[in-house]
């Protein structure tokens, strides 16, 4: 049976998605890329991962001990995201601005800035799983709407707030699941 990576492709960009951009300083130069896979790992201690492309420019930057920011990309950004997925392509940026930041760049204007320090450098297929250990958090002016990604199109969040969801308490026992009675 023959693998079908269209198909794959196609399925996974129905999962929505916030836009990200990794930047990190470099001697007198700042690196930057976006990136589609950036996530929470783990609350104690406070780590994210981000997936960088196996053949990206930057991949090589991205050595334990190295500091970066992750910018989470605010709603009226896209064009920001673009430029950056395009890196190293003749195309005039738009206007923006990184400022340094606890050892690293942040990306002004952005909906939430972490500064990272990397911790691990994990091979994933075509891509490298960074794994960074949160130093800093800068949370950006409200309102804070976030770049969606879906069905390779950005969006928007609705104005309205949505369902809150439920508090959980960690207990001791293990694991608990949450769900909603039909």
């Amino acid at each position: 049976m023959t693998f079908d990576s269209a198909a794959f492709r196609q399925s996974m960009s129905q999962l929505p998605t916030g836009v990200a951009v990794v930047a990190l300083a470099e001697e007198d130069a700042i690196h930057a890329m976006t990136v589609g896979s950036f996530t929470s790992l783990s609350l104690d201690p406070p780590l994210v991962l981000a997936c960088i492309g196996g053949r990206a420019r930057m991949a090589p930057l991205f050595a334990v001990g190295q500091m970066f920011s992750a910018n989470v990309l605010r709603s009226d950004q896209a064009a920001l995201s673009t430029y950056f997925a395009r890196a190293g392509m003749a195309e005039t940026p738009p206007p923006h601005r990184f400022l340094p930041w606890e050892g690293s760049p942040r990306l002004e204007g952005s909906a939430v800035s972490l500064a990272c320090r990397v911790d691990q450098v994990v091979p994933g297929g075509d891509h490298l799983i960074v794994i960074g250990r949160v130093q800093a958090i800068h949370l950006g002016l409200t309102p804070r709407d976030p770049l969606i990604f879906f069905d390779r199109r950005y969006h928007r969040v609705g104005a309205g707030t949505g369902d809150q969801a439920p508090e959980i308490e960690a207990q001791e026992e293990g694991p608990r699941a949450f769900y909603e009675m039909w």
